[in-house]
């Protein structure tokens, strides 16, 4: 397949300016853009006006792909017609060990993928009228509530070619002990009000939409646990406000990543609430024990 690398120099101070003309220079497909320092949301969002393909598929500044990584997403949707494709993915830590590879079931849904922009491909169609919020952390909620429910078809290729870094300097670390991790209930309501403009608003009261804001909202209550009880208190009976006025309790198979985050809402419980907070880790463990025992079967 033919395909162009876009590299967005986000303001770096270090070489990277340097390395990312030299890779233009000698690989005609690699085109460079540099831009003062604006964040991860302005710089895909420079990316996507500069692309001509397609698809679009997206790489965080500090983790790695595979040589065949544009090859197999590519390969995965065009065989199926599909609107979205994933890949399996490693973590690694800061010494370059590996220690987590998750992999995807052929049926997947929506709703059991992580809301992360890499190792996944979407067809450029999907990204129209839309852009990553600028200037915020938590900038990829679009993809949960603006993206993902207009997602007609996932493709699934269990070749691991994406590689993400965990360092405890990434946002996805550093947000949990900084104020402004407030900006996940401000984006997560900004985008749910803009569900409309999308023709998404009745997609809240399907089981996928229903789970799929329990499980941010969840998300939110975690990232924000280092705020002042009044604050965290604040957010929750917000939440659970949403919750209970907009999305009806659906019976069937939910992908709760914390059921009793589910309870605390529907029940308005601070008590549930803070319990469920406090299993967090406890629930990634079950979580990562489940996924590893169905990869297992899936190979048998």
């Amino acid at each position: 397949y033919t395909y162009e690398v876009i590299l967005i120099n986000d303001g770096s101070t270090d070489g990277t300016r340097e390395l990312a003309e030299d890779a233009a220079k000698r690989y005609p497909v690699f085109h460079c853009i540099h831009q003062d320092n604006q964040g991860c949301g302005a710089a895909r969002n420079q990316g996507m006006r500069n692309a001509k393909g397609e698809y679009l598929l997206f790489v965080d500044a500090d983790d790695t792909t595979s040589s065949n990584y544009v090859e197999e997403l590519v390969g995965c949707v065009k065989y199926s017609g599909a609107d979205m494709g994933i890949c399996a993915y490693y973590s690694f830590n800061e010494n370059g060990v590996r220690y987590k590879k998750v992999e995807w079931p052929r049926d997947v849904k929506t709703i059991m993928v992580n809301g992360t922009p890499w190792a996944k491909i979407f067809r450029r169609e999907l990204f129209d009228r839309l852009l990553w919020p600028s200037g915020y952390w938590q900038e990829d909620t679009i993809l949960a509530f603006l993206v993902f429910p207009r997602v007609r078809l996932v493709a699934v290729t269990n070749r691991c070619t994406y590689g993400y870094r965990s360092n405890m300097q990434n946002i996805t670390h550093s947000s949990k002990k900084s104020p402004k991790c407030l900006s996940t209930l401000y984006i997560t309501s900004i985008i749910l009000s803009h569900m409309v403009d999308f023709g998404l608003e009745k997609w809240l009261g399907t089981l996928d939409g229903h789970d799929r804001l329990v499980n941010q909202f969840f998300l939110n209550q975690c990232r924000t646990k280092c705020l002042p009880e009044e604050c965290r208190r604040e957010g929750f009976r917000l939440q659970s406000a949403y919750y209970n006025r907009i999305t009806p309790y659906e019976s069937g198979k939910h992908h709760y990543d914390s059921r009793l985050y589910a309870l605390a809402l529907k029940k308005n419980s601070t008590a549930i609430w803070k319990s469920a907070v406090r299993l967090e880790k406890v629930n990634k463990v079950l979580r990562l024990i489940s996924a590893r025992m169905s990869a297992i079967l899936r190979r048998t």
